[in-house]
């Protein structure tokens, strides 16, 4: 993490083709690895990348490269099709992970459409050509030592924190992407457990640790797609294992001498082959980075925000009691999850829980308290949406609904299922309250009477420190961290009301209008603040004009948190690096029988 990923890439890249162009079009540099060689094969480099992370590649390929010497096509938004017979003009084609999905997912089936029309499926743009090299960066995984930097130059190059899973929407539609080769840049390449890393290496085409193969019969290959005899070697689905769930997956959940073997096998034989790793630490000398400080800052709730904290506290103990008592716990996991947000929420501010869209639809105090059921899945409703005949769903299911090629029937009524867009604003929006210059109509700003607004503990330490930071540089800069968007609008507007001018940089934001962001705050001397979600400017972004990082919520991977850290302290960086939050110590002192009194205790 900023260690010079992508202008190594660059590099490699042109390097290749210059060594190409010299030994015009020998088979030295030809390759059979794609699946098919019916497609039409470009020049070019597709590299495939958060959408923050779009305009770095741009602007490194600019500044790396001799102006003309390379065509750079950005693939992105409504009119993007139209490049599509120009693909071979380009050397780079630069698009993200969400394009390349939705270009990919099956189309909506029209009511007007034909009985034998294929209306399932069609090949996109990028999957309709065969690339030279597909680049997927900002591969951010927790692996089994979190310092560890891992870089992947195999023949094929890959994202791996977008595919975590191989069942995946985002996972099939690159795995589709063909390419003569591959190549994967990653920090941190797992997150939660070994089986992440198979789709990196699935989709690295690595033979035979991503191969299905038959027990009675010589039969390989790289899908398990058949359901009921096998096209090879006709023997049932029972008769395949896949070599890497067989012999690294299953083993490494225990802990004998069979995992010990796995993991062993694991980092010796697949990592070593594959793998080009190093470390700030190791490369300290060449780097000649200046120092991080990392402080955790402690500060004591008021006497306001403890009573609500406890209060809802004590709402979220009650349902949890009934799931041990019912032995029901792994079941209701979404749900806990869901009390342990809100619950953090309010340690940020009171505000966040309070006229979150579940408190408001509830109407009154009393309602508050009773929590409301998805009629799917039957869990504490998250981004409430109703149906016309007045059910309740998630929203995740709705837009579930609408990947669909086929209209689902509403469970109640068996009718098509719509859904009543009108009756599901927040009743704390009124359409008669004027909006808060400068922020979103959706902020938690236009919720709350401004005149009666109330700071809260997080929001005045965070106060102190830019007020030192300043006092320290008065050039200094600082980037704010939040998992909660609706957090960073209450933190900008508290901090315009003492004057320090800032800009915000959230998930919601147009290509143009990160750009225009990111912009102001490295070439407004002004503009001291970045406010960011650790989602949307986490990865993929070089702000080296910064030298103080201020992470206000804990994200659930410590990982994820690093990766925000080295915005800042990357190459290119001058100034000494000061971190407030953001460090795992606690996590480090859990020992082996605290963890194991939370998980046999609780679960």
């Amino acid at each position: 993490m900023g260690m010079g990923k992508t202008v190594q890439a660059i590099a490699l890249v042109l390097a290749q083709c210059e060594l190409k162009k010299a030994t015009s079009g020998s088979s030295i540099l030809s390759s059979s690895l794609g699946t098919s060689q019916e497609l039409p094969t470009v020049k070019g480099t597709l590299v495939v990348c958060p959408l923050i992370g779009a305009l770095q590649w741009i602007r490194e390929i600019e500044r790396c490269t001799i102006k003309g010497s390379n065509k750079t096509l950005l693939y992105h938004g409504a009119d993007r099709e139209k490049c599509m017979y120009k693909l071979e003009e380009y050397d780079f084609v630069i698009t993200t992970y969400s394009t390349i999905q939705a270009d990919y997912r099956p189309k909506r089936k029209k009511q007007n459409s034909s009985v034998g029309e294929d209306v399932s499926r069609r090949k996109s743009v990028l999957h309709s050509v065969k690339w030279d090299r597909i680049i997927l960066d900002e591969a951010s995984q927790t692996f089994i030592d979190s310092c560890i930097k891992f870089f992947v130059f195999v023949t094929w190059h890959f994202q791996a924190h977008c595919i975590k899973s191989v069942h995946s929407n985002s996972t099939k539609a690159v795995l589709a992407l063909e390419s003569f080769y591959k190549w994967a840049l990653t920090g941190t390449p797992l997150q939660n457990h070994i089986g992440e890393l198979y789709s990196v290496v699935r989709f690295l085409q690595v033979t035979p640790y991503v191969c299905y193969f038959c027990e009675d019969y010589n039969c390989t290959g790289l899908d398990f797609s058949f359901s009921d005899a096998c096209p090879q070697c006709s023997h049932q689905p029972a008769s395949h294992f896949l070599w890497w769930k067989k012999y690294i997956e299953e083993p490494s959940w225990s802990y004998d001498d069979e995992g010990r073997d796995a993991m062993v096998w694991l980092k010796h034989k697949i990592l070593k082959s594959l793998l080009l790793r190093r470390t700030k630490k190791e490369r300290a000398v060449d780097l000649a980075l200046p120092t991080k400080t990392v402080t955790v800052r402690k500060d004591s709730l008021d006497d306001r925000e403890y009573d609500y904290y406890k209060t809802l506290c004590r709402r979220s103990q009650a349902p949890l009691d009934i799931f041990v008592q019912d032995g029901n716990v792994i079941n209701k996991h979404g749900h806990i999850f869901a009390m342990i947000t809100r619950l953090r929420q309010a340690a940020d501010h009171p505000y966040l829980v309070m006229y979150s869209r579940k408190e408001l639809a509830s109407g009154n105090k009393e309602a508050r308290d009773v929590e409301q059921s998805c009629d799917w899945c039957h869990d504490a409703v998250q981004d409430l949406e109703v149906t016309c005949c007045r059910l309740v769903f998630c929203r995740a299911y709705m837009n579930y609904l609408g990947e669909g090629v086929m209209e689902a029937p509403c469970p109640s009524c068996t009718k098509p299922l719509t859904f009543d867009f009108t009756g599901n604003k927040d009743k704390g929006d009124s359409s008669s309250k004027p909006t808060v210059k400068g922020f979103r109509s959706s902020s938690i700003l236009n919720k709350i009477q401004l005149d009666k607004f109330k700071t809260s503990t997080k929001i005045e330490a965070l106060k102190e420190e830019i007020s030192d930071m300043f006092e320290t540089d008065g050039s200094a800069k600082g980037i704010v961290f939040s998992q909660f968007t609706s957090f960073l609008d209450l933190i900008e507007y508290s901090l315009n009301l003492c004057g320090i001018n800032c800009v915000q940089l959230v998930g919601s934001m147009s290509i143009a209008a990160r750009d225009a962001a990111l912009k102001r705050f490295t070439e407004d001397a002004n503009c001291k603040i970045l406010l960011m979600s650790l989602k949307a400017g986490g990865v993929a972004v070089n702000l080296t004009v910064a030298s103080h990082v201020f992470i206000m919520d804990p994200w659930w991977n410590p990982a994820v948190e690093q990766q925000a850290q080295d915005r800042v302290h990357r190459i290119g960086q001058y100034k000494p690096v000061k971190t407030i939050g953001g460090s795992s110590e606690a996590l480090g002192k859990l020992t082996n029988e605290d963890l194991m009194s939370l998980l046999y205790h609780h679960f």
